[in-house]
């Protein structure tokens, strides 16, 4: 997330703290009953029933402005069976005006204090494929949340339920009239933390039950995936298309060039090297593009955007491309059901002798032939003529991404300072999210982010003359190293501590991960750690440990060189991505067991003369 998003999000912060709407609100039942209309066009209307409260409160009603129209607005006091109609007060409303956040507004409704009080409103939307889901949870307290959608026979209804475990009551059932379908759906939603995303359907690292829905003509039964492809293909359809001007700095940029693969890699550059990524949108705003002659106009663009102009490039290259509706890591689900719910990211996929490969112009350090790092075990919808199909990314094996880490170290024989150099290489997207740092940060800081960074990676031992090579595919960092009081000895033995060594993950400096940990990547770590003592001390048989579990293993040994030398080295394998109910166990005890290893001193005993 950029600095300029996380500025917008701390505006939407305040002005919904200013106008109440952070209130933990109880609410005891809230209704929605959708109707599906034969024009493909749907309504809504929303009932909700706020229990008797001493203070008032404000609730917060928003729509996008390009799709919604709120009507009917009217509020009732419950008196007993019966409903009294209460004057509205002014219904305040206000523009969402933020630099990632366009066409909507929110109208503001005064729900009096000292009463019950029941809230009814309408919501017309234009466009059917926008009713995408019904979430379970809510982050004010429901008592009952009810949902009523009428589905006429023109058209069919599928659903698809993601983390149903975490609703204590749930049911759904349906019934077949002469006119179409009934569903209904009755839960206890889950109650969250406040998050103002949600009012505009974004939910980023969020793991709830969310009902994903696609409401399809009828001509379309038992052809969801198809359907979600005609439409996204036929909306995408005239934003395609490049002008004269647009072909001539093509031509320009691959003049002499006939290898597909190096075209690939020269436009693919030149978008992300060129074009300023401008980060969310939502609505139909969040899929459909802008024309690909405005976004080279502009020089700017979202992923849709970007990606909708990188394929129409490439395209016009004569290679063939399609774009790809993908949800990221931080997405609520996989974009593996037909719904504009299950996708929150747009890339583009191109074809070189039959092998696909991924491209997302959003992601200024991913490798072209590799898989996009946040996309890893995610699946995507290719959209195409022929139908479209899901395709699912693979993750990177561990060989694939090293981490080396070389420490050259001695004792020095006047005060026992553990003195040296350390070399640590990253290759494939071991680093990454150090070249991220370096993307946005100036040569001279990154340089001090990186000091105190492997500091703390090493114990907290002093580091010096720091030296940073960046080629491709590769990050490296060479620097002197002081260690400080990781050794003494009693005259008969040397005792040598070790917990100056590299923890298992470089990226998280916690001892004991959380539940929706991201580790960024898979990966294989090995260090080496050699040891000149100032002293002789006797041969000993190497020390080892080894450690399994599924997907990750750690073998450690210390072992004598020679008399005046020994070697501290571990090799370890983490093949995750997240850290999930399934796994939390295991790779904590490894990490546990690691600190347990490098907190026991070696003890040396000193060769006799």
């Amino acid at each position: 997330m950029n600095s300029m998003f996380r500025v917008s999000i701390l505006i939407l912060l305040m002005c919904v703290y200013a106008l109440g709407f952070t209130q933990d609100m109880h609410i005891k039942s809230k209704s929605e009953h959708i109707q599906i209309l034969k024009d493909s066009s749907f309504t809504n209307q929303i009932t909700i029933h706020f229990p008797y409260s001493d203070e008032p409160r404000l609730y917060p009603i928003f729509y996008d402005t390009e799709l919604e129209k709120v009507s009917d607005i009217q509020l009732f006091e419950i008196k007993g069976r019966r409903l009294k109609k209460i004057t509205l007060k002014k219904i305040k409303e206000e523009q969402v005006n933020l630099d990632y956040i366009t066409s909507q507004k929110v109208k503001s409704v005064f729900i009096p204090a000292e009463t019950e009080v029941q809230l009814i409103y309408k919501v017309s939307c234009r466009e059917l494929m926008y009713f995408s889901s019904l979430p379970l949870f809510s982050y004010n307290q429901i008592d009952t949340l009810n949902y009523k959608i009428d589905v006429p026979n023109e058209f069919v209804l599928n659903h698809n339920t993601i983390h149903k475990d975490l609703i204590t009551s749930h049911s759904i059932d349906s019934m077949h009239s002469e006119h179409g379908y009934q569903w209904k759906v009755k839960v206890a939603p889950m109650k969250v933390e406040p998050d103002p995303l949600q009012f505009f359907g974004i939910y980023k690292n969020m793991k709830v039950p969310l009902m994903r829905v696609l409401v399809m003509p009828k001509s379309y039964e038992n052809q969801s995936t198809k359907y979600m492809n005609d439409w996204y293909f036929k909306n995408v359809l005239p934003q395609k298309g490049l002008n004269t001007a647009v072909r001539q700095k093509l031509d320009e940029l691959t003049y002499n060039v006939s290898d597909s693969l190096e075209v690939v890699n020269i436009i693919y550059d030149y978008v992300r090297t060129n074009f300023k990524y401008v980060a969310i949108e939502i609505g139909m705003g969040a899929f459909i593009p802008t024309h690909s002659n405005t976004v080279f106009s502009n020089k700017e663009g979202d992923c849709k955007d970007l990606s909708n102009f990188l394929s129409e490039a490439l395209r016009y290259k004569g290679i063939h491309c399609d774009l790809a509706l993908a949800a990221t890591f931080d997405h609520i689900s996989d974009c593996d059901f037909p719904s504009l719910s299950s996708a929150n990211h747009v890339i583009c996929v191109a074809y070189i002798d039959d092998e696909k490969l991924l491209l997302d112009p959003t992601d200024p350090i991913h490798v072209q032939g590799t898989p996009v790092q946040s996309l890893q075990d995610r699946t995507i919808l290719i959209v195409n003529a022929e139908g479209g199909d899901f395709y699912k990314v693979e993750r990177f094996k561990p060989e694939e991404n090293k981490i080396k880490y070389q420490l050259n170290l001695k004792i020095n024989p006047t005060n026992d300072l553990i003195e040296g150099t350390v070399q640590i290489d990253y290759t494939g997207v071991s680093g990454n999210y150090l070249r991220r740092i370096q993307d946005y940060e100036d040569q001279k800081d990154f340089a001090t982010f990186s000091n105190t960074f492997f500091e703390e990676i090493l114990g907290n031992q002093k580091l010096s003359n720091l030296v940073i090579s960046d080629v491709p595919k590769e990050l490296d960092f060479k620097s002197d190293i002081s260690i400080n009081g990781k050794t003494f000895s009693d005259g008969v033995n040397r005792y040598l501590f070790i917990d100056f060594l590299p923890r298992l993950i470089d990226s998280e400096s916690r001892e004991t991960l959380i539940e929706g940990t991201y580790l960024n990547n898979t990966f294989n770590k090995i260090v080496t750690a050699k040891i000149k003592l100032n002293e002789a001390i006797d041969l000993f048989e190497p020390i080892t440990y080894n450690y399994e579990e599924e997907g990750m293993s750690l073998r450690f040994t210390v072992s004598a060189i020679s008399n005046l030398e020994i070697e501290c080295y571990y090799d370890f394998s983490l093949n995750h991505i997240f850290v999930e109910k399934e796994n939390i166990d295991p790779i904590n005890k490894i990490l546990n067991s690691f600190k347990t290893i490098i907190n026991e001193p070696i003890v040396l005993k000193k060769l006799k003369d």
